[in-house]
């Protein structure tokens, strides 16, 4: 009777191990892969749960200063203005956490106002636009957004708002990758 209780115990241990491996496997590559930048990030204290389906990460081939200067010559090089600098490491010590360089860099245009004013003003809640740079425990850099397009689509007449941001992103993305 033990052994018959030993077996059946040892089932249900490799059928649950059998399940979570199979959802693991069903993933998809693409949230495989911003569910690992991200562990890079924050190491142990990773997040527990696949990010957003419109949510990018993206790794720099820069150091973070290098990223971050790139990163604001490409905002201010499309006439948009820098409106904010979070420094998400400084308010992190405050609490006791050590990370690597986190910085959140919040851009604007009053174009972009005129756009809500005229056909959503609750499209202002999104506003301005920011991107964050976090430093990963190895060293590595990776810069993470929310697709504008994604972002802007509930709001009536934002649609081309969000497609314009959109391409800024890209040529951000650009500016770090070459």
């Amino acid at each position: 009777m033990g052994k018959f209780l030993h077996m059946r115990r040892m089932s249900y241990v490799v059928i649950t191990g059998l399940i979570i491996l199979s959802v693991a496997l069903a993933l998809s590559p693409e949230v495989r892969a911003q569910e690992t930048a991200m562990k890079m990030v924050f190491g142990d204290r990773s997040i527990a749960m696949p990010l957003p389906k419109d949510r990018i990460v993206v790794r720099s081939k820069y150091p973070f200063i290098d990223t971050v200067i790139r990163i604001k010559d490409t905002i201010e090089a499309k006439d948009l203005l820098i409106v904010g600098n979070i420094d998400h490491q400084e308010l992190l010590t405050l609490v006791g956490l050590k990370t690597g360089g986190m910085l959140g860099i919040e851009f604007f245009h009053p174009r972009y106002g005129k756009v809500i004013a005229k056909n959503d003003g609750a499209a202002a809640l999104e506003m301005p636009y920011r991107v964050v740079v976090m430093e990963a425990n190895d060293g590595s850099v990776l810069v993470t957004y929310y697709r504008a397009s994604a972002v802007l689509a509930p709001y009536k007449g934002c649609e081309g708002l969000g497609r314009e941001i959109d391409g800024v992103l890209d040529d951000i993305v650009a500016s770090i990758a070459r």
